[in-house]
């Protein structure tokens, strides 16, 4: 009886917190959710999942015509396949195919190679690449996820292991950009997957996927981790539309004031405060299955895995820039 009021309770705190959305006046400069309509903006892809920008607006996504690939849309619409990781990085017994992206401040992809288990860098024109790292204390990584960078380069990067709900084998680990040296971080995650660090270099944010919620800890200045919290805690079950509903967090991202923009998989992109860990806005993302976002000028663009397809939301409000191009 106490578990069944308590999720009652828990559903109904949820569904207040879903009619207050877009209705906050402390954020007024974020559009009302009725107000924004996802574009479609490419196709073509495998399995759309991680995705960044470059300065001049050049889009790369993984998964492009063919796992393992990572594809290139320039400005003006001209698509290639920059690489193939398979070819340009060979690796033994395991194939390639990539979840998380970034950009260093040299203009490199820094690359999640989820289905072999490494960290990569691959030059701008996709012709070079890097191993940085496949392993901690010679433990090879079993799929790292996403990755992302601080704003002197280091690599923050998650690592799903095999984990599931009930068996948290996921863990975080920092990659430092001087030393090379590897750190893990933190262990006992069920599926950690989309990390951002916060503007203010002092959080780190992950979505934990099999526990439905975001973490948030503190960054201290030589890499390591303070206190962990619970930011936000999405529902498991149908009780309120896209943002819960068997509806996952996958990739995040920062804009410049701070706000937390979790891509989830039923279809939405949720804003979410990072002081108070309240939900302040919820997008249509373009479709379910969504897998990432980022920011490009005052634009987000979204992966959308169910209509292999990244979409694109006028949002009038500009990304954080963890690095310089």
């Amino acid at each position: 009886m106490l578990r069944l009021l308590t999720t009652c309770l828990g559903g109904l705190l949820w569904i207040m917190a879903l009619a207050a959305v877009g209705r906050s006046q402390d954020h007024a400069d974020l559009p009302e959710a009725a107000s924004v309509t996802p574009q479609l903006y490419a196709t073509g892809f495998e399995f759309a999942g991680g995705l960044t920008l470059d300065a001049a607006g050049n889009l790369y996504v993984v998964n492009y015509r063919g796992n393992g690939n990572i594809g290139r849309i320039t400005a003006d619409g001209t698509a290639s396949v920059l690489c193939e990781l398979g070819k340009l990085l060979p690796v033994e017994q395991r194939q390639s195919r990539a979840d998380g992206l970034r950009i260093d401040g040299e203009g490199r992809l820094i690359v999640a190679d989820s289905e072999a288990g490494r960290l990569l860098r691959v030059a701008a024109d996709g012709r070079e690449g890097t191993v940085l790292a496949d392993r901690w204390q010679r433990v090879r990584f079993h799929a790292v996820n996403s990755v992302a960078l601080d704003s002197v380069g280091n690599i923050y990067f998650t690592d799903f292991g095999d984990s599931k709900q009930n068996n948290s084998t996921g863990a975080l680990f920092r990659y430092d950009i001087n030393t090379t040296v590897v750190t893990r971080l933190e262990a006992g995650l069920a599926q950690p997957a989309g990390i951002a660090v916060a503007p203010n270099q002092q959080q780190l944010c992950v979505a934990e996927q099999a526990n439905h919620r975001i973490l948030a800890f503190g960054l201290n200045e030589d890499g390591s981790l303070g206190g962990r919290r619970v930011l936000i805690q999405f529902p498991k079950t149908g009780e309120s539309g896209l943002g819960g509903g068997a509806s996952h967090p996958a990739g995040i991202v920062f804009d410049a004031n701070s706000r937390l923009y979790v891509s989830m998989s039923a279809g939405a992109v949720n804003v979410v405060d990072l002081a108070d860990g309240k939900l302040i806005r919820q997008y249509d993302a373009g479709g379910p299955r969504t897998t990432d976002c980022h920011f490009h000028g005052t634009f987000l663009y979204t992966t959308v895995a169910a209509k292999e397809a990244v979409f694109r939301l006028r949002l009038g409000v500009r990304g954080f820039e963890y690095s310089d191009q």
